[in-house]
């Protein structure tokens, strides 16, 4: 994953006028009487919009997306009634096309693509209705590129799949670790409960080597339906859990050593209520976490937001609660997050309005609003923002139900920065 230049530039840029300035008083030079401009910020925008060459109607590219370096990997679930998963690299400015992946064993209702993961040269996709270990049980698909080809090598399944597990609606990648989010397997005797499989690759093949559940699992808590992977760290939400009221939510954080995995914490909301879903998106980079939950109330109906979570030593406490200033009742700010160190977005899901997705900016501890991300061809329920990936200065956003091409056909759009300018006055030396 690459690194936001923003500190970068925050740190050499002052130094650059400093040193010029010192220069000026050192040798008595008066500035010109121009004033000077030097770059600050970056301003987010539009810069590529990503259509699959033979998406049609009802298609829904853009339910899922992801991104790592100039690889975009749009899903597109019901295409043709099975799915597919399209590909687009980025050469210079230009995004095209390199590939559509489709399961070799394909069915109708498969929903292949309904989740993706790429980490490097690997993809991974979730199938929910796919039926080897019975109706709607599930699996998930690694692809791996090889010269600009891409070629399925695994089909993962869950060793105690069964009907309507729903494995596969979320899927999380990092090296040689795959995390599946199955929604609807049973755990502790709670239908519907929800569970997590994490699959590791040996040099030759995946093998499962752990299945997650909460230690206080509940019927239809639905776990597993975000997931999210970081090293030895696995993030896990559930947002139907109960704890502060029905389907308020929660998210769980569990740990390697070695090859066993533990739970290490259970996350809700300092401020959590009942139908908050708080865990219906979840995120993760080192020691920090951010998860959405888009039907928060936040001074309004549905306003929605996200909340980050950060770890010292083993122990998870609240950060921030974010929502931007300009929220609105039925905005449903959570339903997506991305985070990439500095830079977080946050989709909102507006039912009926035009979506937007909201960036913040940190220094590590304290957050900043920067500005609201909107699509140049927006339109009434696109769904822009319930998708989310985000690289470094890069932004993939779906959005499933745009017409594209035809009804409900989807789109993915790219968002990237320029550099702005601040204009600093002269300064005369006397």
């Amino acid at each position: 994953m690459r690194t936001s230049n923003l500190c970068h530039d925050a740190l050499i840029i002052p130094l650059v006028r400093w040193f010029t300035f010192s220069m000026l008083f050192l040798f008595g030079i008066t500035a010109p009487s121009a004033a000077i401009a030097t770059p600050n910020t970056s301003v987010w925008s539009q810069q590529a919009k990503l259509v699959p060459a033979d998406i049609g109607e009802d298609d829904n590219a853009g339910f899922s997306v992801a991104l790592d370096g100039d690889t975009a990997v749009i899903g597109a679930p019901y295409h043709n009634n099975m799915g597919a998963v399209y590909v687009f690299v980025r050469t210079g400015t230009v995004w095209a096309q390199q590939a559509k992946l489709t399961a070799s064993d394909a069915a109708p209702y498969d929903a292949f693509g309904i989740a993706v993961a790429i980490s490097g040269e690997t993809i991974v996709v979730g199938a929910t209705g796919d039926d080897d270990n019975g109706p709607g049980s599930g699996s998930a698909y690694v692809f791996v590129r090889s010269s600009g080809t891409w070629t399925e090598t695994a089909k993962l399944t869950a060793s105690d799949g069964t009907d309507s597990d729903a494995f596969g609606r979320a899927v999380a990648i990092d090296g040689n670790t795959i995390l599946v989010g199955a929604t609807d397997t049973a755990a502790n005797n709670a239908l519907h409960a929800g569970a997590a499989y994490v699959f590791a690759y040996n040099g030759t093949m995946w093998s499962e080597q752990a299945k997650l559940t909460a230690s206080d699992a509940g019927a239809y808590d639905r776990f597993g339906y975000a997931v999210a992977l970081d090293g030895d760290t696995a993030l896990v939400g559930a947002h139907q859990d109960n704890d502060d009221g029905a389907d308020s939510g929660s998210a769980y954080v569990f740990v390697r050593s070695g090859s066993t995995w533990s739970q290490q914490a259970k996350l809700t909301a300092s401020d959590a209520a009942a139908s908050d879903f708080f865990g219906h998106a979840v995120t993760l980079v080192g020691d920090t976490a951010l998860i959405g939950a888009y039907r928060a109330e936040s001074g309004g109906t549905d306003r929605g937001a996200a909340y980050v979570f950060t770890r010292n030593g083993t122990t998870w406490s609240e950060q921030a609660k974010l929502l931007p200033a300009t929220a609105a009742d039925d905005d449903q700010f959570g339903a997506a997050v991305a985070f990439d160190g500095t830079t977080a977005l946050i989709g909102g899901n507006h039912p009926n309005g035009i979506g937007k997705v909201a960036l913040f900016t940190t220094d590590g501890s304290t957050w900043n609003e920067n500005t609201l991300l909107t699509q140049n061809d927006g339109a009434s329920n696109d769904q822009f923002g319930y998708a989310l990936a985000l690289d470094g200065e890069t932004a993939l956003i779906g959005a499933y139900w745009h017409d594209a091409i035809a009804n409900n056909s989807g789109a993915a759009y790219i968002f990237g920065t320029t550099s702005s300018f601040v204009t600093y006055l002269p300064i005369i030396v006397r």
